[in-house]
């Protein structure tokens, strides 16, 4: 019989002595807040996408660090072309989706500033759940992702 290393407790006291982090989505000119969720550090932030001139998918996976920034840690992509980074030097392989996944990118962004594209912008996803469809927000709104702690 196998064990696990950390009860169920366990795992909630953990959450519950984390600090308490919200990811919010406003408007950049007017402050406006579009949504609000509590994130904990470790929780996976997703941005799917389609790509604007190649038009073939492109997802980015972020993890939330404690200190509300957001860690890139794989980007998924269709293929190659404009603007794909094809020389970053992070393991890459073909997956069995078809997609060319850039693992290990280890990039951070203290926030994100997005023109918003109802055509290109699809969802933003927490821990694989979506939490906004972009196409909700109107078309070229300038828009701010940020965590607060």
């Amino acid at each position: 019989m196998a064990f696990s290393s950390s009860s169920a407790a366990e795992k909630g006291l953990e959450a519950a002595l984390s600090p308490v982090l919200v990811m919010r989505v406003s408007y950049q000119k007017t402050g406006e807040v579009i949504l609000t969720h509590t994130v904990l550090p470790g929780d996976t932030v997703t941005v799917t996408l389609t790509h604007s001139f190649e038009h073939i998918p492109w997802n980015e996976y972020y993890t939330v660090l404690q200190d509300g920034s957001f860690l890139l840690k794989r980007i998924e992509v269709g293929g190659f072309g404009a603007g794909i980074p094809a020389e970053m030097d992070v393991p890459t392989y073909v997956g069995e989706d078809g997609l060319v996944h850039m693992d290990e990118i280890n990039s951070v962004f203290p926030r994100f500033n997005w023109i918003t594209s109802n055509i290109n912008m699809k969802e933003l996803l927490l821990n694989g759940q979506p939490i906004l469809e972009f196409s909700e927000i109107p078309h070229h709104s300038f828009v701010t992702c940020e965590i607060m702690t």
